[in-house]
């Protein structure tokens, strides 16, 4: 029997591959994949393995069953024909990218699933998993940072709270597959708390004729719940499209292909979030990292003393691993395209914002556009 002797990392794009690579000295670029010190590096090209609900056949949920085998029995995997889709022939591509990941997975003795820190990635993998076929052993690496130390933590150890993990995990799967049945269920998973500053509710009341809420109001639907607030919240990727496109004059996907260049740059924590919260551990670390923004050409000068804000923790009830609002990492950017680093400020200044209670900052620019929209809104 051939040994067994790697360990094989799978990410979700080439980029953030590249950077995990770097971060645990696989140096040696192939096609597909990076190769070195013990580990292979390799990436999937997005969600290309996709999970068909069998509605032709009973539900199966077994207690003699774990929530992974109870998914792998009520789903098919197939490769997913993106052609169509997306108007060239990405088939054959996936195809040879997922001959790669077989074979790396054959010669491994571990896998360790680095996809996108969110439920999604999960799903993705677990399609991965159930498509190849071939049991392995199986670590997450949960990466919403990628500085070099989170990602070798991930990689070696796993989860910070494994247990907290695997409980968020069991409930993601579980929801997914009472929502695929459309049967009424008593194990909806916690609601993903996020924050709206009370000026953005306001205009949205407006804009359909209702009293705006006041400051410290919480709605709700279905599992998401939003806190009207008068405070400066973290951005998360709703509000932070709608910054860029009136700030920035970015369109949606500008942004976020600008945004996901500075994560794999391990600039700011992982952008496709919801939630605007951040853990305990995560306000422990902008400490610290806040310190680094004291060198930021624009709004470096606002950095004052060393308090930060505990405006944003988790409630009791709020769990990691539904992801956090967007934060700086406590490296200081260099050799950033002007894009990256328009972007970056405006994250920088949404952060400085949020950990400096009831300070919201302004610059010269900032003051000539109001003006302009002033002089704009008289001459209406």
């Amino acid at each position: 029997m051939k040994q067994k002797n790697l360990i094989t990392i799978v990410t979700d794009h080439e980029l953030t591959a590249d950077t995990i690579a770097r971060a645990i000295g696989a140096n040696e670029k192939h096609e597909g994949y990076y190769l070195g010190n013990g580990y292979a590096v390799t990436w999937t090209n997005g969600g290309v393995i996709e999970a068909t609900f069998s509605p032709s056949e009973n539900f199966v949920l077994s207690t003699t069953m774990n929530s992974r085998q109870v998914y792998a029995h009520n789903f098919k995997f197939a490769m997913r024909d993106y052609d169509e889709l997306v108007g060239y022939k990405k088939t054959e591509q996936d195809r040879k990218q997922l001959a790669t990941i077989k074979a790396l997975w054959g010669m491994s003795h571990t896998v360790v699933n680095a996809m996108s820190p969110e439920r999604y990635g999960d799903f993705d993998f677990l399609n991965l998993y159930y498509f190849i076929a071939v049991p392995v052993a199986v670590r997450r690496a949960w990466l919403p940072i990628l500085t070099k130390g989170a990602i070798r933590h991930g990689v070696i150890h796993g989860p910070q709270n494994r247990r907290e993990y695997e409980e968020w995990l069991d409930n993601e799967i579980y929801n997914h597959l009472v929502e695929k049945s459309q049967e009424d269920s008593e194990i909806k998973g916690a609601y993903v708390m996020e924050e709206m500053p009370v000026e953005v509710a306001a205009a949205q009341a407006e804009s359909i004729g209702i009293e705006p809420p006041e400051a410290g109001a919480v709605l709700t639907m279905n599992k998401n719940a939003m806190r009207i607030t008068d405070s400066q919240p973290l951005l998360n990727m709703p509000l932070m499209l709608l910054k860029a496109a009136v700030e920035l004059d970015f369109d949606h996907i500008k942004t976020m292909q600008t945004a996901y260049a500075l994560y794999a740059k391990k600039l700011i924590s992982y952008p496709m979030v919801k939630q605007n919260y951040i853990p305990v551990e995560i306000w422990r670390q902008m400490i610290r990292n806040r310190e680094t923004l004291r060198f930021n050409r624009k709004w470096g000068k606002y950095v004052r003393g060393k308090a930060v804000s505990g405006r944003h923790n988790f409630d009791g009830c709020m769990n990691p691993y539904y992801g956090f609002g967007i934060v700086t990492t406590g490296l200081h950017p260099t050799d950033l395209t002007r894009e990256e680093e328009n972007l970056y400020n405006l994250i920088v200044k949404r952060v400085l914002e949020a950990f400096t209670p009831g300070r919201t900052l302004r610059n010269r620019k900032d003051k000539e556009r109001r003006c302009r929209r002033g002089q704009n809104r008289r001459r209406k």
